[in-house]
């Protein structure tokens, strides 16, 4: 798709220019003529090799993307260890070695969404409360283009300036509309504070909850497991009527069955739609470059039904929270994250294509 008069959307494969690029509409999705396509030449490092927009809601609006990625390399909200700031570039160039279109749903993601990357969110050293403001008001600033986001983190904090930033959307856009929150993760992260720090990796719920558009029915949890979820954090659920699908759970029903029990939660009344997912919910030995990696998780194969689903119903903001790359020497990791989304959006593409639409509306 190339940039006219009615969509200024372009996209130059992989960001090269000069006497070497590539032409052609559909150069992007089909083997590189000149050795400079998906693999080994990465040209500028973009999201799936998509234009950069600046984070202003006039130019996403301007190239008519309806989805912005943007990165949010913050890990001084952790309780456990870091390293998830290296996440946003790892997922960058994971997709590197991948093309944008995806064979089981026959669609080309970056032409169809008009994808563009936004960067990354400025983070300013030991101050949390000044970083999330920032997280906050890139992620509005892509809403207000009429763009979703996939936002990914940094640690798991970055669904409290993210939802927040939903949730300012929504009341601007619709007073009294409500959105939902819903949380896949291997930890409740219900924690009120932490020692008195409210803005911490494992307070994303109750800050979620405190939004004056989210309501403890259009909530729930899905992935827990193990002994690092103190009483506190369950009775959070409990004493909210939120609830909770374990792992035990997920074996004993099928993902499919327990996703779609979320999702459904999710949607009932509900007009935007805010899902933070940790890399920890996956089993550590397909996720070793997670902050708090852990067994008994999600495999690869449920991850991506997982994904599927949440495509059926489409999300507004979708974040991947503490992938640490550095721990993972690999490199299948960031590949899985970057296949989560791209699954993710395939589904969601399809389901859109479904219902009439050419490109995503």
């Amino acid at each position: 798709m190339n940039a006219n008069s009615d969509n200024p959307w372009s996209f130059v494969p992989h960001q090269h220019a000069g006497v070497h690029a590539e032409i052609g509409d559909d150069a992007h999705i089909k083997s590189p003529q000149k050795h400079n396509g998906a693999f080994k030449s990465t040209g500028v490092l973009t999201f799936m090799g998509a234009p950069y927009c600046p984070p202003d809601r006039d130019e996403v609006r301007k190239r008519n993307s309806k989805l912005c990625f943007l990165g949010a390399p913050w890990d001084m909200g952790n309780i456990v260890r870091t390293a998830s700031s290296s996440g946003p570039k790892g997922v960058r160039e994971a997709s590197a070695q991948y093309f944008p279109y995806m064979f089981e749903y026959d669609v080309d993601l970056l032409s169809y969404f008009r994808v563009v990357d936004c960067g990354d969110v400025p983070v300013v050293p030991g101050n949390n409360e000044l970083t999330q403001k920032y997280i906050c008001d890139y992620v509005r600033e892509c809403l207000e283009g009429g763009a979703q986001v996939i936002l990914l983190g940094g640690d798991h904090s970055i669904p409290i300036p993210g939802a927040r930033a939903l949730s300012e959307y929504l009341s601007a856009k619709n007073p009294g509309a409500s959105m939902s929150y819903l949380h896949i993760d291997c930890h409740l992260d219900a924690a009120v504070d932490w020692a008195g720090n409210e803005l911490t990796n494992a307070s994303g719920s109750p800050m979620a909850l405190s939004l004056e558009n989210c309501h403890a029915k259009n909530m729930a949890h899905l992935g827990s497991r193990n002994g690092l979820n103190p009483k506190d954090w369950f009775d959070f659920y409990v004493d909210n009527d939120i609830p909770v699908l374990s792992m035990r759970d997920v074996v004993d029903k099928g993902v499919e069955h327990c996703a779609r029990l979320i999702f459904d939660r999710g949607a009932d009344g509900t007009e935007a739609t805010y899902c933070t997912w940790d890399t920890d919910s996956m089993d550590s030995s397909c996720m070793p470059g997670t902050t708090y990696a852990e067994c008994y998780g999600f495999k690869t194969r449920e991850g991506i039904q997982l994904a599927r689903v949440a495509g059926e119903y489409g999300i507004d903001v979708f974040d991947f929270a503490e992938l640490s790359p550095m721990f993972d020497q690999t490199g299948i990791s960031a590949k899985l994250i970057c296949t989560l989304i791209y699954h993710y959006l395939g589904s969601r593409a399809a389901t859109l294509r479904a219902q009439g639409h050419e490109y995503a509306p």
